[in-house]
Formats: structure tokens, sequence, C-alpha cells
């Protein structure tokens, strides 16, 4: 199966810890990892798959993205012990949430999709407009080239006094977020109260 990869970069150096998953137990991986993205695919990567992993670096902070970079080719390689073919490709984007920057870095983006792709997503560090764009980069995958969603994470960690604190790390399984975005934009209903009582009925367990 073809697969994509988006994953943002962190600016400044990296630490391997054990991150539990929430939303989704199957993705956790029981060892330390740097990126979220790898517990998406380590457990479900087949012999068969081609995987194109596409790295968003924003340049600015420390400038570690090429060193992240190669931190992450080299931990989802750990993990690929079936042989997947897995290409690598790095993106250069300055630090600017403007306009004109993520309307070029949208129309970057959809050029790397390709037909009938699983997508997957980690959106732990970049600028926090680069979530939203990926939100849009999914739908336009969907709608135009009949791409099926694989996972959308990220993950976190909380500081105190500076400093990481042990058993904070958590890694969430937010494709159901997304997938709700695109059920609002399929209901049809004649009113406001209409929608909601629908989005109520769909949601009752």
């Amino acid at each position: 199966m073809k697969k994509i990869v988006f994953a943002t970069l962190p600016l400044r150096g990296m630490e391997k810890r054990h991150y539990p998953v929430d939303g989704n137990a199957l993705l956790e991986i029981k060892e330390p990892i740097y990126f979220a993205a790898t517990s998406a695919l380590a457990n479900t990567l087949k012999a068969d798959d081609e995987v194109k992993v596409i790295l968003l670096k924003t340049e600015g902070g420390e400038n570690a993205g090429d060193e992240n970079a190669k931190l992450f080719e080299e931990e989802l390689n750990h993990f690929n012990t079936v042989g997947a073919k897995i290409s690598y490709e790095t993106l250069s984007n300055a630090f600017d949430p403007s306009k004109t920057n993520f309307q070029f870095t949208f129309k970057t983006l959809i050029k790397k999709l390709e037909e009938g792709a699983e997508i997957y997503a980690d959106i732990t560090f970049g600028p926090k407009p680069l979530a939203f764009l990926l939100f849009s980069v999914f739908q336009f995958a969907e709608k135009f080239f009949d791409c099926s969603i694989g996972n959308f994470v990220y993950s976190k960690v909380e500081f105190k006094a500076g400093k990481i604190v042990d058993g904070s790390e958590m890694i969430y399984d937010i494709t159901p977020l997304y997938l709700m975005n695109s059920l609002t934009n399929m209901i049809e209903a004649t009113s406001s109260e209409r929608a909601i009582r629908t989005v109520e009925a769909l949601f009752e367990e």
C-alpha cells in the first residue's frame, strides 16, 4: 500500500521518551521514541508498503531541523523490520504564519499526494497554523486523490521549572477530531436544531 506521512520537525534538540497512547492503544510502542509518527506506523508496516515521508522543517530556534530529520529517518528505519520501501524528503519553511507563506506551503504539499494513498500526519512541532493547514491537505487528498486516512497524531510532555515532568508523556491520536470535521461537512439539515440532533444521534453509544 502507498502511504504518505507528513511530520513536523522541532526547532531544537530532542530526547527519546516512552509515550503511552491516548485514544488508540494499538499505536503504542514499548520503547522510547522521538516522534509520534513512528508510533503511528511501527506496528502496521508491511513488506509491500511504499511509504513517502515528508518532513516539514521550520527555520528558526536552534535550527536543529536537519539533525532531527536524520533522527526521524533512523528511528522509522529501526522499526521497519519488514523491509517496507521508505523514502524521505525534507521541506524547509520560514517561521512565518502569513497568508502568503501558508498558501505556498499548501500548494507544495498537495503536489506530494498520490492517488489512493493512505495518509498520516504528526503535528507535534512547528507553528500552530501548520496543523490547520494539514487538515486542509487531508480534505483535499480525500476529495481529489481518493486517499484514505491513517492517523493524525501528536505527542506532548508537561514542564515544571523548565524540566519535563516524568510520567506526563502522551501521544494523542486525534484522527476522530479530523473525521468529526469531515462529518460536519457532510451533514445536511434544514435547521441548526436538526443539525445538532443529527450529531447527538450519531454520537449515541
